[in-house]
């Protein structure tokens, strides 16, 4: 019962932090709520990206690290006196959100919308923070947005190439290893991938191919992520923060040349099924697990980082106590924090929260697209494929036929269906278009042509298995956007193949339910003349539009048809805006300043000149420059004492006239308020 009550009386203490955090989470959300969806499925899905599950969670840490600082960057505002009007920190946050939302749409009209979409996620994010706070709180959250780009999924052609060029690696130090142990082992890549065969006296022996998965570089990009989360938490010199990257990045390799090694040990002495059930399942995470270990260990013991606990503690002074039974945010003589501190969000805050969580509403009814577009009107059936023809359109002079379904690259690629349709034209002229559609739970598992063709032969150090002659985008829907990749290359058959291939989700009928899952639908036509390739484009083109309709995509609703020129000539004013009113704030501020000094070289007492010139030197030695280590300052220059009402009352008269400012500087995560010229 008395838990209960204190977690009503905590409620009711941190209401207004509680409701303020929902709404900035609403407005992000109303946005992006459907590329996060994406990005969850596809961790759950994929191991390439599953520590896009942990981003959230590390990032989430960073903030409630940094907590106080937070706080007392909002209560600096307080004490300081605020200009009337848009601040300059209002009108750059604006110009970002802005910047964010047209590269949203921007990339809706490319063949990449999910990898735009998130890079705008973190403009949005760091607008968002500068329209609502300021630009201490941004500086505060920086490491947390910084690890916002492992959201960010990899391109596959550099993931494949890294990958290929890693495994290569791996596999010959392995081989090499296991030789010197003594392990009968044979290296080929007659299959592809570098595979280490053991040689034993089994009729058919073991092969163990080093492929993407198993080259570490899935690894390598999980390890990158907690090494930058971790440089984010220790304490010490910037140089040795950064050499824990290097020192990571050539630990992992060896512990998997260690893993891979290990397998095939263990399969050469207890066999292959112990080695691959056991073992090989649970060996990705402790590679990951042993390697982080390992980095601690590296940190704290030989580069001597602190990692938990502080080295030394900020003790209150006798003044704390004083300054907390009077409510006050800062000790006006530590320039502590105080731990009581309520944070009160200002009235302009709730009206800025609630224009950007309405501007985002309007934003999704008008302009928003989606990911990939929903077939409503479209349901592919698994069992029954046949029956499926009407899954696309009767065209004139074509007859449209089901000629199959690959069982066998869908176990290879895990997918869900891959089945061929063809349009057979009844005049010969006209060329058989092919129809291939492969269906997915997940967008990686539906590989693109040009990661088959080429970039995986480029990632094992071979040659392209077709020779490209052209490859770019074209948008065959506006509304809602869908682009295709045109993909146009020569067989070494001696044929060309013309493709025009994209992706959207449709419902897929499976024998227990019904679930919508990722398509990529590829058009194909076959033939020996490339002078025939522009006609072909257009006849591609001209029937991908007409699928693309009949599926029938979800439109969105345009309620304010804005329109790009229009996004990019109100982004244009408001950076305008932003650098005049930065002009002009900064040029009113240098005047007033000059102005003031001058009126305080004349009319200032010798008391103040000397505690201005205390100020400027202290400020050239430390940061601490708080309101004790002024005073201890001052007295050692002049030998005389200042109590430290007088001391206070002349640092804010200082303050009020621009001569010093008061800001807030971390100490340990623990902020203070200093003075400074």
């Amino acid at each position: 019962m008395k838990t209960l009550q204190s977690l009503i009386e905590s409620t009711r203490k941190f209401h207004l932090t509680i409701i303020s955090i929902s709404l900035i989470t609403l407005t992000i959300l109303i946005v992006y709520w459907q590329d996060l969806s994406i990005l969850a499925n596809e961790a759950l899905q994929n191991e390439a990206v599953s520590h896009i599950l942990l981003v959230p969670l590390l990032a989430s840490f960073l903030i409630y690290r940094k907590r106080e600082p937070l706080k007392a960057s909002l209560a600096l505002e307080k004490l300081r006196k605020k200009a009337e009007g848009i601040s300059v920190s209002e009108v750059t946050g604006i110009a970002l959100c802005l910047s964010a939302l047209l590269l949203y749409w921007y990339g809706s009209y490319t063949f990449y919308p999910l990898e735009y979409h998130i890079a705008s996620l973190i403009v949005f994010l760091t607008g968002l923070t500068l329209t609502l706070f300021n630009i201490k709180t941004l500086v505060a959250l920086i490491p947390p947005v910084i690890l916002l780009i492992f959201l960010l999924p990899q391109p596959s052609n550099i993931t494949f190439t890294a990958g290929a060029a890693l495994g290569n690696f791996n596999a010959q130090a392995s081989y090499t290893l296991l030789k010197a142990l003594g392990v009968p082992v044979n290296l080929t890549s007659e299959y592809g991938p570098p595979t280490i065969i053991l040689s034993n006296t089994a009729q058919d022996p073991p092969k163990f191919t080093v492929d993407l998965p198993c080259s570490g570089i899935y690894s390598l990009v999980a390890f990158a992520m907690f090494a930058t989360f971790l440089v984010c938490i220790i304490r010490g010199s910037t140089a040795k923060k950064i050499l824990l990257f290097p020192i990571g990045f050539l630990m992992l390799p060896i512990l998997n040349i260690l893993r891979i090694s290990l397998v095939v040990f263990i399969a050469d002495r207890f066999g292959e099924t112990i080695a691959m059930t056991i073992f090989h399942l649970f060996s990705g995470w402790l590679l990951i697990f042993t390697g982080m270990l390992l980095l601690l260990l590296i940190a704290e013991r030989l580069l001597h980082l602190q990692i938990l606990g502080y080295t030394s503690k900020i003790e209150s002074c006798p003044k704390c106590q004083d300054a907390s039974k009077s409510h006050l945010d800062f000790c006006t003589n530590c320039g502590k924090f105080q731990k009581n501190h309520q944070t009160r969000l200002p009235k302009r805050f709730w009206i800025k929260i609630t224009a950007l969580l309405l501007a985002s509403y309007l934003f999704t009814l008008s302009i928003q697209a989606p990911v990939f577009a929903f077939a409503q009107g479209l349901t592919i059936a698994n069992p029954n494929p046949e029956a499926s023809v009407d899954a696309f359109p009767q065209l004139s002079d074509y007859q449209l036929k089901f000629q199959g379904r690959d069982q066998n690259f869908e176990k290879l690629s895990r997918q869900d269906a891959s089945l061929l349709y063809t349009y057979i034209s009844q005049n010969i002229s006209n060329p058989t278009v092919y129809v291939l559609i492969g269906v997915a739970s997940s967008i990686t598992n539906l590989h693109s042509w040009e990661v088959c063709l080429v970039t995986l032969q480029q990632a094992q150090g071979k040659w392209p298995l077709v020779n490209v002659l052209e490859s770019r985008d074209i948008q065959i829907m506006h509304n809602p956007p869908i682009t295709a990749s045109y993909f146009v290359f020569q067989h070494p058959a001696n044929y060309t193949q013309v493709t025009l291939y994209w992706y959207q989700k449709a419902l897929f009928k499976t024998a227990l339910s019904i679930e919508p899952r990722y398509t990529r639908i590829s058009l194909i036509i076959l033939t020996r003349n490339q002078s025939e390739t522009p006609k072909l484009e257009q006849k591609l083109t001209s029937m991908g539009q007409s699928i693309a309709a009949y599926w029938e995509p979800l439109k969105t609703q345009s309620l304010i048809s804005l329109g790009i020129p229009t996004m990019q000539a109100l982004l244009g004013l408001t950076i305008t805006f932003a650098i005049i009113v930065q002009a002009t704030q900064y040029t009113r501020e240098w005047r007033r300043k000059t102005t003031n000094l001058k009126i305080f070289e004349k009319l200032a007492s010798p008391k103040e000149k000397q505690l201005y010139q205390t100020i400027k030197e202290l400020c050239q030695k430390t940061k601490e420059t708080t309101t004790q280590s002024i005073a201890s300052a001052f007295k050692k220059t002049t030998g005389k004492a200042v109590r430290l009402k007088d001391l206070t009352t002349m640092l804010n008269n200082l303050e009020k006239h621009g001569i010093i400012n008061a800001d807030v500087i971390s100490i340990l995560d623990q902020p203070r308020l200093v003075w400074k010229t």
